[in-house]
C-alpha cells in the first residue's frame, strides 16, 4: 500500500460521534506506526458496532502492521462481505492477498477495486506491483503510467516505472523517470540506487559531489544506509575512483552481512554429500526427454545474462530467465518422502525421477510460449545437475564461466536483491566459488560430454566463432541474430539488463584497476586453490 488512508468522511457513516472520535484516534495511531494503540481503540469500537466495514478495515490494517497477516486477511474479507462496492476495502483486501502469498486473488481484487474506482491510486499502484512480480513489466509498466497520471509526485511510483523500463530496455527514460524524482527530492535514496543500477549512468561531477555529501551529512536513514554505500560505491567505481570506491564497498558488505544468514560450512558438506550420493549411482538411461530445456549455471555475475539474451534471440528458443521449478520439484519431493534432498536419491527410480522431471516439464507449460527450446537461468541448479540428468536426460547444460577475480570482486560489489547470501563476507564468498568449481568438476567427470563450458573472456575475443560454438553445442543452426543480441527486445529482469543492451564491450573488467586493494581476495582464492583437484 502506499502507506495513505482516505479522508474519514463518508467512511463513518451510521457510527455515533463517540465511536466516530474512536475511529479517528486509530487512524492517527496507524499513521505514527503505532498499532498497538489503534488496535485497543478499534477493539473497543467493534464491541458496539460488531460489523461496520471501516472498523474492520482499520483492525485489519492494525494486524497487518503488527504482522498478524492471516487474522488481518479474515477480517479483510468480511469487511468485503459487508461492504462489497467499496474499493478501498477491496484494495487492501488484495494487499492482504498478496502478503499471503495469493498473488492471483490479489491481483483479481486490485482490478476489482480499479473498476469500482479508476481514481483510486493504491490500486493502481499495488496491480503494478502485483503485475511486476509476476514478470509482466509491460502491464506493470502500464500500472505505473496510470499512478503518475493520477497523482504525477508519487516518487516511488516512478522509481518503480524506472526499474520497469530497465527491464525493457528503455534506458533513457528510465533514467528520466530517476533525475525527475531526484529533481524534486535531491535526497532520495531510492532515485541514487536506482541510477546505479542503471550501469549506463555516469555522474558528473556536479551530481558526484551531491551524492558524496548526502552520503557523509548522517541524512540517509539508517535502514537504507546499505543500500545507499552500495550505490556511492558503485558510482564512484564509475568515476574512476576505485580508492575511495573500495572503502565503502567493505562497509556496504559488512552491514548487509549482518542481516543475513549463512552457514558456509553446512553448504559445503551439502555440496559434498551430493557429489558422493550421485557418484554411487549408476549412470542414467538415456532419454530424449527434456530436450527442450536449456540449463545455464555457474557463479553469479559470470555473464550468464548475456548468455541467455544472446540465445534468446535465436528464432527457436525462448529466454525463460530465472525459475525456481527445480528446487520446487526437489522440495516437494522431498517433503513427500519425509527425508531432505539428497538423502532420498539412493531409494528413487527410474520411474521416480521420469516422474519428477515431468513435474518440471508441466510447472513450465504455464509461463512457456511456441518455441521450440527455452532457457532456465537458475545459476545455482550446479547443485543439482546430476539430480537434472536423471530428471531431463535430453536437456543441455551451459556453464558460464568468466574470470575468477572478475566474478567474485563483481560479487561482493553488488547488492543482490535477494539470495545470494553468500556474497558479503569475503571468506564465505571463496567458499561458494569453490563449492561450485568442485561441483562441476565432478559432473564433468560422472556426465562427460553433457556440460558445455562457456567463457566470457572467449565471446569478447572472438564473438562469432564463440556464439557459433554455443548454438552449435545445443544443436541448432547458426543465425546472425544471436550476434545483435542487444538489438533483441525482450523484458530481461536481472541486474545486468541494461548490459544486454549495448554491444559487447571490452571495458567492463574493472578489478585490475584496484591493484593492491583486492590482495585479500586474491590471497583467499589461492589459498583455496591450494590442493584442489584439477
Amino acid at each position: 500500500m502506499s502507506g495513505r488512508f482516505l479522508h474519514p468522511d463518508r467512511r463513518f457513516a451510521g457510527l455515533p460521534i463517540h465511536l466516530t472520535v474512536s475511529a479517528e484516534q486509530a487512524q492517527r495511531a496507524l499513521e505514527r506506526g503505532d498499532a498497538a494503540r489503534a488496535l485497543r481503540e478499534i477493539e473497543r469500537a467493534l464491541h458496539e458496532a460488531p460489523r461496520h466495514p471501516e472498523l474492520l478495515r482499520l483492525e485489519a490494517l492494525a494486524l497487518l502492521q503488527l504482522g498478524r497477516h492471516a487474522h488481518a486477511l479474515e477480517v479483510l474479507h468480511e469487511a468485503v462481505e459487508r461492504a462489497p462496492d467499496d474499493a478501498l476495502i477491496t484494495c487492501q483486501f488484495g494487499a492482504a492477498l498478496a502478503q499471503n502469498g495469493d498473488m492471483a486473488g490479489a491481483e483479481e481484487a486490485f482490478r476489482r477495486a480499479i473498476a469500482q474506482d479508476p481514481a483510486l491510486v493504491d490500486a493502481w499502484y499495488n496491480l503494478a506491483h502485483a503485475l511486476d512480480r509476476r514478470g509482466d513489466a509491460h502491464g506493470a509498466n502500464q500500472a505505473y503510467e496510470r499512478v503518475l497520471a493520477l497523482r504525477p509526485g508519487h516518487a516511488a511510483a516512478r522509481v518503480q516505472r524506472a526499474e520497469m523500463l530497465k527491464m525493457l530496455g528503455r534506458l533513457d527514460e528510465a533514467e528520466a523517470e530517476l533525475r525527475a524524482v531526484l529533481a524534486a527530492e535531491p535526497g532520495s535514496v531510492s532515485a541514487w540506487v536506482g541510477l546505479s543500477n542503471l550501469k549506463t549512468f555516469r555522474p558528473d561531477d556536479a551530481e558526484l559531489e551531491r551524492l558524496l555529501a548526502l552520503q557523509a551529512g548522517g541524512a540517509v536513514p539508517e535502514h537504507r544506509r546499505v543500500d545507499f554505500d552500495f550505490a556511492c560505491a558503485a558510482l564512484l567505481e564509475a568515476r574512476g575512483r576505485y580508492a575511495e570506491a573500495y572503502p565503502l564497498f567493505v562497509r556496504a558488505n559488512a552491514g548487509k552481512r549482518r542481516s543475513v544468514r549463512w552457514n558456509a560450512a553446512a553448504v559445503s558438506r551439502l555440496v559434498d554429500e551430493i557429489i558422493e550420493r550421485f557418484a554411487r549411482l549408476p549412470p542414467a538411461p538415456a532419454d530424449a526427454r527434456g530436450s527442450d530445456v536449456i540449463f545455464l549455471v555457474g557463479m553469479p555475475r559470470s555473464g550468464s545474462t548475456l548468455v541467455e539474451q544472446i540465445l534468446a534471440s535465436h528464432p527457436l528458443v525462448q529466454g525463460g530467465g530465472e525459475r525456481n521449478e527445480i528446487v520446487q520439484v526437489l522440495q516437494a519431493e522431498s517433503q513427500r518422502r519425509g527425508q531432505p534432498f539428497p538423502s532420498w536419491v539412493e531409494d528413487a527410480t527410474d520411474e521416480d525421477w521420469r516422474r519428477l522431471g515431468e513435474d518440471y516439464l508441466a510447472r513450465g507449460r504455464v509461463w512457456r510460449d511456441s518455441r521450440r527450446r527455452f532457457t532456465d537461468k537458475t545459476l545455482a541448479n550446479w547443485q543439482a545437475l546430476a539430480a537434472i540428468r536423471r530428471m531431463l536426460p535430453g536437456a543441455r547444460v551451459i556453464h558460464c564461466r568468466r574470470d575468477p577475480l572478475e566474478t567474485l570482486w563483481s560479487c561482493y560489489k553488488h547488492h543482490f536483491s535477494e539470495a545470494q547470501s553468500f556474497s558479503y563476507d569475503l571468506d564465505e564468498l571463496v567458499a561458494f566459488w569453490r563449492d561450485c568449481e568442485r561441483a562441476m568438476a565432478a559432473w564433468s567427470r560422472l556426465l562427460p560430454g553433457w556440460i558445455h563450458p562457456f567463457v566470457h573472456e572467449e565471446l569478447l575475443r572472438e564473438p562469432e566463432a564463440s556464439v557459433r560454438s554455443l548454438v552449435g553445442a545445443l544443436g541448432l543452426p547458426f543465425d546472425p541474430a544471436c550476434l545483435a543480441f542487444h538489438e533483441t527486445a525482450r523484458v530481461v529482469q536481472t541486474s545486468s539488463a541494461s548490459q544486454v543492451r549495448q554491444p559487447l564491450r571490452r571495458d567492463l573488467a574493472v578489478a585490475s584497476h584496484y591493484g593492491a586493494l583486492l590482495d585479500p581476495l586474491r590471497r583467499r582464492m589461492a589459498a583455496s586453490t591450494a590442493g584442489a583437484e584439477p
